[in-house]
């Protein structure tokens, strides 16, 4: 394998948008895992330390995103992996996320909201990771 190729793990419990956006991502030139709940996404970071997580804040339990977020940031060996948080929150349950006020129990490197603009998503991970590389 390339050890150029940046690995992403998408972790969401939606089915049809992990294989949409696994082949999205891996079209590419990524390398994606992916988890449909927050044990098994967490397990796989721990395994595969990626270069970055997408991270779907509404699962199972209405915040088991934000469960997932702070066990990763709470873990030595993975709390400088960047994760970008991606939400239908507002659809959902009308409630948009807020930097200013919702930092400091999700702070993500970056968020999106659902339906997410796949160039939009591209150039946010290129941003992630060049800010986080250097």
């Amino acid at each position: 394998m390339n050890n150029n190729v940046q690995k992403i793990i998408i972790i969401d419990d939606n089915k049809d948008y992990l294989f949409t956006m696994k082949t999205f991502l891996s079209r590419n030139g990524f390398e994606v895992f992916t988890a449909e709940d927050g044990k098994v996404g967490v397990a796989l970071v721990q395994k595969e330390k990626p270069d970055l997580v997408l991270l779907d804040v509404m699962m199972e339990s209405l915040f088991s995103g934000f469960e997932i977020y702070r066990q990763l940031r709470t873990d030595e060996n993975l709390k400088s992996i960047p994760i970008i948080g991606i939400s239908g929150m507002a659809d959902e349950i009308n409630v948009k996320f807020n930097k200013e006020t919702d930092f400091e129990y999700f702070n993500p490197d970056e968020f999106l909201e659902k339906p997410v603009d796949k160039d939009i998503l591209l150039k946010k991970i290129k941003e992630v990771l060049e800010k986080n590389s250097s």
